[in-house]
């Protein structure tokens, strides 16, 4: 099992003592059980925010006057994220606020062994619940998307992949469709249209021959592959009447 971690607490030597302790934890779950931890410290909310989707777990004490570890953790949750939150309390008492988000984990400074271990046991249970992200590598960053978020995916050349979001954001991923493709199969509701990565849930019409998107883009499929589409789109319907 992967778990990523995310530390942000603007005091250094704290910080420091954080990175120790899951450092000793990563290396005692790879050697018990191959667990696998990549662990990021930032000592700031901004470093944080870049893509804070990507994590599993956090651990967070900021006490700058301007804003603090309860301030963080509201604005991830308005981000959308709904992972483990943990708040180290210091200088802070963060159990006094009465308008805490939901899902929040308290612990005081400073944390021992036994909680960092009792904390990545609950970081793997997330980890098990949650739907995978796509993994999606740019030139100047990796940006990580829901399953839903992508419409559909064509090759820009043998070595560039331009990926459309239902925002209307577009990325360049540094790899084949193929390789795409690969990370798309578990999710069951992934089409190749042609040489397009299309996402049935984002199918508004029929036209000859191929599909009307979300988006407003079209695209088109080769008679060799009407078999596999029309298989998807049963399975998904199957899904769909149990889930009902």
């Amino acid at each position: 099992m992967t778990i990523y971690i995310a530390i942000c607490d603007n005091n250094i030597a704290d910080r420091k003592q954080t990175e120790r302790l899951l450092e000793r934890e990563k290396d005692k779950r790879l050697h018990d059980n191959c667990d696998v931890l990549y662990i990021d410290s930032f000592g700031s909310e901004e470093a944080l925010m870049a893509t804070p989707i990507k994590y599993d777990i956090f651990f967070i004490d900021v006490t700058d006057p301007s804003a603090n570890g309860m301030d963080v953790a509201k604005r991830l949750r308005l981000k959308g994220i709904i992972a483990p939150i943990v708040l180290c309390q210091s200088t802070v008492s963060y159990t006094s606020y009465v308008n805490a988000p939901e899902e929040i984990i308290y612990i005081e400074k400073p944390i021992s062994a036994g909680q960092i271990s009792h904390l990545i046991d609950v970081a793997c249970e997330w980890v098990k619940r949650k739907t995978p992200l796509i993994e999606i590598r740019c030139q100047k960053d990796t940006r990580f998307i829901k399953f839903d978020e992508l419409v559909r995916a064509y090759p820009i050349d043998s070595f560039y992949t331009r990926v459309c979001l239902s925002d209307g954001e577009f990325l360049d991923m540094t790899d084949s469709v193929s390789s795409l493709a690969k990370q798309c199969e578990s999710y069951g509701c992934f089409i190749r249209c042609r040489k397009d990565i299309v996402n049935i849930l984002h199918i508004e019409n029929a036209i000859d021959k191929g599909f009307r998107l979300s988006n407003g883009d079209t695209v088109h499929y080769s008679f060799s592959q009407k078999r596999s589409i029309i298989e998807v789109m049963a399975s998904n319907m199957t899904r769909l009447r149990h889930d009902q």
